[in-house]
């Protein structure tokens, strides 16, 4: 599951590479000429703004005045060869859009538009005023009446249709690039699902969250919404006013939660709380439609996200100072987040006139701070696997030393009693109960430490065997379970080999140390049972020391299947029958 999150994020970031430098479907046609009045007079009849009052620098004048007018002269119709259809523009609040041809001699027809006549909705976030009659035209005046952003002058443009299919606005490879990374954006969402079910943590849920409004986010700021729903301009712009800042408030709880509350100050975590609360009661006032927010909409949408901002990579900052590693990712996401919404200002301010690289600036900060929140996620579970690995580690091998004795390095009773199931089903079918005989009399005459070293021995002998397994059940007792062939002849050999390895590794001792065994064999199918075999074996180890000690007893346990029901009966007529 890493690679693959590694190689989604690098596919999103590589499709953010390849994105146009020139998004444009078609060749536009940008003003020169830019003027602002505080009013209009009727459009059969306006009065156009005074030579004095247009700027021709290719530069739209900043702010929001009551009406905005854009002038396609004859040399911007003259450079391009075009004979446009369209005026294109991006999406924002307006009273009315006035479209007004001219010729040598003046105004020539015109048209206008208000919001409720919007229709058209166009590849980016954008929307497109079908034009008058251009015959004899050599220019283009449209007057903006009460625009609510400035980039609806800065950014406005004469696009061709020729066909209804022919595409305005964004081309549909830039489309076609966008679609591909939602579609690479919505795996995450796949992949934290089944995290979060896994791991039933809270940051998993806010990424879900961050990641679901990156790609409302991009949906609707790329006009794709318009190809899913039929929307109209103004329910278009609430939505859109919303998408770009609800990002920042999932990614605010992806943060807090992400990191522990020890690695971030409270002060700073209860003033981002506090920024969140407030961005988002001022997000929701500024959707409202009154008028008396026109001035403020623009200028508080380019600089809520500055506190916001600043405040959480301050956080993120501390938390990497306290130690936590983990909060790199934090910082390159809140970077790459910021780094979207500088794109974002550049573009609603005016200051970007042109389509291309500020949007893909945009998509590819807005991508990398998808991707930057994938990997945070990966490198924490790939910490709690670490994590769960050691503890299990831990735990096996405190379960080792548990069913270990500690004076021979053998198993123990409880583990003959935890394993003995699993062992009879690995073949294991010989019981073998094994104990010294005197071995009290060593204790009392060479003392306890010989006898512990005694003891020693005789597991290092039960461990000789491959397919034998040893078990110290408590003083000098031992229990080997076997598997194989000629188990009485390998049973007897470990048998023996405790009195001579004794005798050669054990110092001080002046006479041979015997051993007593009593083996069961029970075929696979026999007696199963722990307690059957072993007390089976028991009672021919008593019966070896009542025979005079250091021998083998040894039993094999047959199993007869009784006759069938059906087999009885024909035995019985054919008895009958010779009767």
């Amino acid at each position: 599951m890493g690679w693959s999150y590694r190689f989604l994020a690098a596919l999103m970031l590589l499709g953010t590479l390849l994105m146009p430098q020139s998004a444009l479907a078609a060749p536009s046609v940008r003003a020169s000429c830019f003027a602002a009045t505080p009013y209009v007079h009727a459009v059969d009849h306006p009065r156009l703004p005074a030579r004095a009052d247009w700027t021709c620098n290719g530069r739209s004048p900043s702010g929001m005045p009551p009406v905005s007018w854009v002038f396609f002269t004859p040399d911007d119709f003259a450079r391009k060869g075009l004979e446009p259809s369209h005026f294109v523009t991006d999406i924002s609040r307006f009273d009315r859009i006035s479209l007004i041809v001219m010729d040598a001699s003046g105004p020539l027809r015109s048209r206008s538009y208000s919001m409720e006549d919007v229709s058209h909705f166009v590849n980016g976030p954008k929307f497109a005023l079908p034009l008058p009659d251009m015959q004899g035209a050599t220019g283009l005046v449209v007057a903006i009446e009460r625009p609510w952003a400035p980039v609806m002058a800065a950014r406005a443009s004469l696009e061709v249709q020729q066909q209804s299919t022919d595409a305005l606005g964004w081309s549909e490879d830039s489309m076609l690039l966008i679609a591909l990374l939602l579609g690479m954006m919505l795996t995450p969402l796949v992949y934290h699902g089944v995290f979060h079910s896994i791991l039933r943590e809270r940051y998993v849920l806010w990424q879900i969250a961050s990641t679901a409004s990156v790609v409302a986010l991009i949906t609707i700021h790329s006009g794709l919404i318009h190809h899913i729903v039929d929307l109209s301009l103004a329910t278009t712009i609430e939505i859109s006013m919303l998408a770009l800042l609800v990002p920042l408030i999932f990614a605010s709880g992806f943060l807090l939660s992400y990191c522990e509350e020890e690695a971030i100050p409270e002060g700073l975590r209860k003033l981002l709380k506090s920024l969140v609360i407030a961005s988002a009661l001022v997000l929701i006032v500024l959707v409202l439609p009154f008028a008396f927010l026109r001035p403020l909409t623009t200028p508080a949408f380019l600089f809520i996200p500055i506190p916001l901002t600043a405040v959480a990579i301050m956080a993120a900052v501390a938390a990497i100072r306290s130690g936590r590693r983990i909060a790199w990712l934090q910082l390159a996401n809140w970077a790459a987040l910021s780094m979207a919404f500088v794109f974002n200002a550049l573009r609603g301010s005016g200051i970007a006139m042109s389509d291309g690289w500020v949007d893909a600036g945009f998509f590819g900060a807005i991508t990398l701070h998808v991707s930057m929140c994938v990997f945070a996620v990966l490198y924490r579970v790939d910490i709690m696997r670490k994590e769960r690995e050691r503890v299990n580690a831990r735990l096996d091998a405190l379960t080792n030393l548990i069913d270990l004795d500690p004076l021979t390095g053998i198993f123990n009773r409880r583990a003959f009693e935890q394993r003995f199931i699993e062992l009879r089903s690995d073949g294991f079918h010989a019981l073998a109960v094994v104990d010294l005989d005197h071995f009290k009399r060593i204790n009392d005459k060479f003392g306890h430490s010989t006898g512990d070293r005694v003891l020693q021995e005789v597991a290092a002998v039960l461990g000789g065997d491959k397919d034998a397994i040893g078990f110290r059940m408590g003083g000098e007792e031992f229990v080997v379970m076997l598997r194989g062939s000629q188990v009485q002849q390998r049973a007897e050999q470990l048998r023996r080999a405790i009195t001579i390895r004794i005798a050669n590794e054990v110092e001080g001792i002046d006479g041979p140390v015997t051993a007593s065994m009593g083996l069961v064999e029970s075929p696979p199918g026999g007696a199963s049972s722990m307690r059957q075999l072993y007390s089976h074996a028991d009672r021919l180890l008593y019966e070896a020391k009542y025979s005079g000690r250091n021998r083998l007893i040894s039993e094999r346990i047959q199993i007869f299947e009784p006759p069938s029901r059906e087999r009885r009966m024909k035995d019985r007529r054919a008895s009958e029958r010779r009767n």
